[in-house]
């Protein structure tokens, strides 16, 4: 038998041998997480005035919203500021009645978007609780691989130590 092929076999009785002392211990989250989706606005339990409240204020936070509101007020203004204009005998110079329309519109749609802002808010509570659980189950899995490359380590260095002392042998034996 050639030296190359009893080096070969010397590696392979060595791997193995070596045991690496590392076992896995999943974070529990990560299980429960396939169970369960992130949560959404639409499970949010909260009645009929919940999810009214959060369609409008997702339809009020629209640029729609503001090009609507921005035409409406243009077309007023225009019809109302001349004196030739259909709207300027009940709303005459400086708006005073567009201004007060608008008041109402806004001291309305207030409580609806904050009952609504409330709803989504809750929905985005939840998800910021599921992505630190995720983040956590990350961190954990993370320390999992370094604990088991440091494993690994070790058990190279005793393979490589080994290495040497029959390197050492197989020199004293074949000299």
């Amino acid at each position: 038998m050639g030296l190359g092929t009893l080096r070969h076999l010397v590696i392979w009785r060595l791997l193995a041998m070596t045991n690496i002392d590392f076992v896995h211990h999943p974070h529990p989250h990560t299980e429960n997480r396939k169970l369960q989706p992130p949560p959404k606005v639409a499970d949010e339990h909260v009645g009929v005035n919940g999810r009214l409240g959060a369609a409008i204020t997702r339809r009020a936070g629209t640029m729609w919203a503001f090009y609507i509101a921005a035409v409406t007020m243009a077309t007023w203004m225009v019809l109302a500021g001349f004196a030739w204009g259909p709207l300027h005998k009940i709303d005459p110079y400086p708006f005073a009645f567009l201004l007060f329309l608008g008041n109402i519109v806004q001291l309305l749609l207030m409580f609806v978007i904050m009952v609504g802002q409330q709803v989504l808010g809750a929905a985005a509570d939840k998800r910021a609780v599921v992505t630190y659980q995720d983040a956590e189950a990350i961190l954990h899995e993370c320390l999992q691989m370094q604990e088991h490359l440091t494993a690994q380590d070790f058990a190279l260095e005793r393979m490589l130590k080994r290495m040497e002392q029959l390197e050492g042998k197989m020199e004293s034996a074949a000299g």
